[in-house]
Parts: structure tokens; sequence; C-alpha cells
């Protein structure tokens, strides 16, 4: 039986912070940095120290750490892991963090610091790779570092899929569905193309509702212990209010971040890649 539909809010109680600031050394078409510049930005360990401090006094329940990657797809996290630790022990934020590629070390870094969770996006399309994100990789490369991930890496793992990101099109995220049955995630986050001003993806138009319903479907029905969530990063107006409603009505959602669509439901004040077990100490009813 599937759970209640949750809905999910992380602003301002769990803000995405950049550790890298504005800067990005990949220039992928669909961001270009500019998504840097809806992040709390930070430049070196003493800052988010700082920001983790004020973030805990306003009544903060933690943060997601994200950033610019290096052209090697990896976030440059380890500078920050000894603030990382004491934030864990001391603030007793919650923490998750947008790592990137890592290996057996990198995974186990972050592991060892307190990390709860890792949110790694599987993108398997290596003209997504090379073309779109302009980095050296391969779709081996990620599959490896998934695997790296899961295994060495914190206790939650939370995957994500950037839906047409290769200018619109859905096709390489089926295969992403199949690779992820093996690891039985215990959510599968899906965010969806949004055209920005200012990249070369500005008039691309997002996925058709058909493609993505069809998507949440193959999810559903391959991923049997995995609750299926709709991430903040997509479409606003009419485009996500009608793929809410259709999703919902067709029992294909279990997470919802930042509805369009009035739902009665309790609001978890948190990011929704984080467990149960995490997040529903923070339902506001």
């Amino acid at each position: 039986m599937r759970a209640v539909l949750k809905v999910y809010v992380p602003h301002p109680k769990y803000p995405t912070v950049s550790i890298t600031g504005s800067k990005c050394e990949l220039k992928c078409d669909y961001c270009r940095r500019l998504v840097l510049r809806t992040m709390v930005q930070v430049e070196n360990p003493d800052k988010l120290l700082s920001f983790c401090k004020r973030l805990k006094e306003r009544g903060g329940v933690g943060c997601l750490l994200s950033g610019g990657f290096t052209k090697d797809g990896k976030l440059p996290f380890e500078p920050y892991l000894e603030v990382i630790r004491y934030v864990k022990k001391e603030l007793g934020l919650t923490l998750s963090i947008h790592p990137g590629i890592l290996d057996k070390d990198g995974a186990t870094q972050l592991r060892d610091s307190g990390i709860d969770i890792a949110e790694f996006y599987v993108v398997l399309s290596e003209g997504v790779l090379r073309n779109v994100m302009h980095t050296k990789l391969g779709r081996d490369d990620v599959v490896k570092a998934l695997d790296t991930i899961y295994t060495y890496g914190p206790r939650y793992i939370s995957p994500h899929i950037t839906v047409g990101s290769d200018y619109g099109k859905v096709y390489w995220e089926y295969e992403a569905i199949d690779v992820l049955r093996e690891y039985d995630p215990y959510v599968l986050i899906f965010l969806i193309l949004v055209p920005m001003e200012g990249t070369p993806m500005a008039h691309v138009k997002p996925p058709p509702i058909s493609d993505l319903l069809n998507l949440f479907a193959t999810a559903r029905k391959k991923l049997d212990n995995t609750e299926l969530a709709l991430g903040c990063m997509r479409v606003r107006g009419n485009y996500t209010q009608t793929l809410e409603s259709e999703l919902m009505r067709k029992g294909l959602v279990d997470r919802i971040t930042v509805p369009y669509t009035s739902i009665p439901e309790p609001t978890i004040e948190a990011c929704c890649s984080l467990p149960d077990s995490v997040a529903l100490r923070r339902i506001q009813k």
C-alpha cells in the first residue's frame, strides 16, 4: 500500500547553499551557472559555519550543500569536511549534498563526516554528458560512481533524474530507471527541464506532460518499493498544475515539492530527499 502523499516546502528552514559561491567549471546548456544565483552563496568554510549557526538560531532544520562542479563532474567539498562534522555534532542540523561523481575515498569521506543524504544525479546519456554538460565523462563513469556511492557513501542516497535535459527530449531516462532497480532506492526524484533566459535552452519547450506521465508510470511499475517525488525544478503555471493534477489522479507521485496545486496534506519543511525517519519529525500540522 502506498504512503499518503507528502508535501515538502524547503524554504526557509532547509535552504540550498552553494559552497562554491558563483563559480562552476562546467557550462551546462540548461544552466550556465544561473542556478547558483538562486542559492545562498558561501565561498569558504568559515562562512558556511557562520551561516549554519544563524540557520540554527532562526529555527532551521538543515540545508542542502550544492554548488558548481569541477570539469570532472564533482563538487569540491573536501575543504568543508571539518565544518560539516561540527555542524552535525554540535548543531544537530540535517545535511544533504549534491556531491557529483565520487571515487571510494570521496564517498567514504562524506559518510564519515556525518552527511545524512547524498543526492546523486543519474545521467546516462553520452550526448548529455558530452554535448550538454560539456564534461569528459561517459555513461559508464556515472554507473560506476552510482555503485561507489551506494557501497561506500552516506546511509541515505536519493537518486535524481533531470527529465528533458537533452533539449527537451525524453529517452535515456528510462535506462536510468532500469539501472536504479538494482539499488532499490527509498525515493527517486524527478526534476524537469526549465528553459532559462541566458542559456542555449532558453527557447526549448519542456517535455510534454504525456511523456512525463509515461515516465512516472514506468518508474512506478519497475520500482516497487520506491517513493516517486516531483522535485522543485519544473516550469510553473498551467504546466505544473496540470502535471501535478494528473500525477495525483493516476496515483503516480508520493512526494511533491512546493506544489502549485492546493493540496490538503501536512507540510514537511525540508527537502523532498529526506527519508521518512528524518523528515516526518518536521511535519507542521
